[in-house]
């Protein structure tokens, strides 16, 4: 019997309080040795070239090369492409935003090419029902072929389950709810979580059937319990929303299988969720002119996404209190920085003026190409004249005012050319020509 640290790891042979190791306090849980037992008297060989070499003539050919559509090609590209046969996908998101939906129009899909097993930990197979019925559209009561829903959350019973039958795909709904019998601990502990994670994953990749794991968030926006849980699965995506808003962005963290750049975009509706072809027109207000908005480009794996950024700036009546930077779709470091590149060097002073910055459509965005756009917009605010709405805004802003370029500015090209817009304005890059869109060089922040 030995005691394991749910927070570090750290072994010990007797219970306390306090972890000696990290310092968090209950954090101990009771574990059992288990003896591993072989079941063969045969003696292990040692390990050759030739017999690497022969299991790999044996059983390669039986491994399948094409990826799994889900049915959904905005998902397919989060992917990569689709599901690799045997890959395990963690599935985040905050609670009510859409995952047990998304996993349950997919889990339809594949319906019609065999046997789907559900594993339900959060909701009965009563409720589940009602909820395919709506997807589905089809009569109440009627039943849904080669759908097997299960309620046990016992991992060994599930494992012991998806390798004993031939499933098209698995999805556990959620990885909390489960529990392992190597563990006395309790569903959603850190050392449940870690040891269901890790069975569900060798089953995986032993039948070559793809799982789907929910994994719930805590208070921080992380996934709840170890690291470790999404260092074992092939794929971790976020499912990102709010009730407010009725767009879901599905963007991938870790793909072993493709780019985590790249972004699949629903509408909720109450069918169910339903793909959106063209993100940028969600992104795009079409109001009239007004001052303090521009349009920026940033590009998301193989798509370039344009979005409109609106910027107000309010000057201080009377001199009290810190000044207020509010980003609402960029993060707030990178707000505090361009409102001073632009007070220092822009010809802009923000000294005595509060900033508010929003990315319309809810997207959040990480790229810096969008510096520029952000920048426009608090110039136009704070004189308060409107940009032109056919006018692109791409590049990234230095410390010291200058415009740097990014790369795929050929592919806003393109993409500008094909929504009609008429002016692009870029850093220091070079630009392939075009006909349609008139390119224009800025290389100083106060420039624009």
């Amino acid at each position: 019997m030995k005691y394991i640290c749910s927070s570090c790891n750290t072994e010990f042979l007797k219970w306390s309080g306090k972890c000696s190791a990290c310092g968090e306090w209950g954090t101990l849980e009771e574990m059992e040795d288990i003896p591993v037992v072989s079941n063969s008297n045969k003696p292990v060989e040692a390990s050759s070239y030739e017999s690497i070499k022969s299991f790999i003539a044996k059983k390669g050919k039986n491994i399948p090369q094409n990826k799994i559509s889900t049915g959904y090609i905005e998902f397919d590209r989060v992917l990569g492409s689709g599901l690799v046969p045997g890959e395990v996908v963690l599935l985040s998101g905050e609670p009510g935003v859409g995952k047990s939906t998304m996993l349950m129009q997919i889990v339809l899909n594949f319906c019609s090419k065999g046997k789907v097993l559900y594993v339900c930990g959060e909701e009965s197979p009563s409720q589940l029902n009602e909820r395919l019925e709506r997807l589905s559209g089809s009569p109440k009561g009627k039943k849904i072929e080669n759908f097997v829903v299960t309620e046990d959350t016992i991992a060994e019973n599930i494992t012991a389950l998806v390798e004993a039958e031939n499933f098209e795909l698995v999805v556990v709904d959620s990885i909390q709810s489960m529990s392992s019998l190597q563990s006395k601990g309790y569903p959603g502990s850190i050392s449940q979580v870690r040891l269901s994670g890790a069975l569900l994953t060798r089953a995986g990749k032993k039948t070559g059937i793809p799982i789907f794991i929910v994994g719930q968030i805590n208070k921080g926006g992380d996934i709840a319990g170890p690291k470790v849980l999404e260092h074992i699965v092939d794929c971790v995506l976020y499912m990102e929303g709010d009730q407010y808003n009725q767009y879901r962005i599905v963007r991938s963290m870790k793909n072993r299988f493709g780019s985590t750049n790249e972004i699949g975009v629903f509408e909720m509706r109450g069918d169910g969720l339903n793909e959106v072809g063209n993100p940028s027109l969600l992104f795009l207000e079409t109001s009239s002119e007004s001052s303090g908005s521009a349009i920026g480009a940033v590009i998301q794996g193989s798509r370039v996404v344009f979005v409109e950024v609106q910027a107000l700036v309010v000057e201080r009546e009377s001199e009290g209190g810190p000044l207020r930077r509010v980003a609402n779709g960029i993060k707030k470091p990178r707000l505090d920085m361009l409102c001073a590149v632009m007070s220092r060097k822009g010809r802009v002073f923000l000294g005595n003026k509060d900033v508010f910055v929003n990315v319309v459509g809810g997207l959040t965005i990480s790229d810096p190409a969008i510096d520029l756009a952000i920048c426009a917009a608090i110039k136009s605010s704070v004189e308060d004249k409107p940009l032109s709405k056919g006018t692109i805004y791409f590049g990234e802003v230095g410390l010291t005012g200058e415009i740097r370029g990014t790369w795929g500015v050929d592919a806003i090209i393109k993409e500008a050319e094909r929504s009609g817009y008429t002016d692009l304005i870029v850093g220091r890059m070079k630009v392939g020509a075009s006909k349609k869109v008139d390119v224009k060089k800025v290389y100083k922040v106060s420039s624009i």
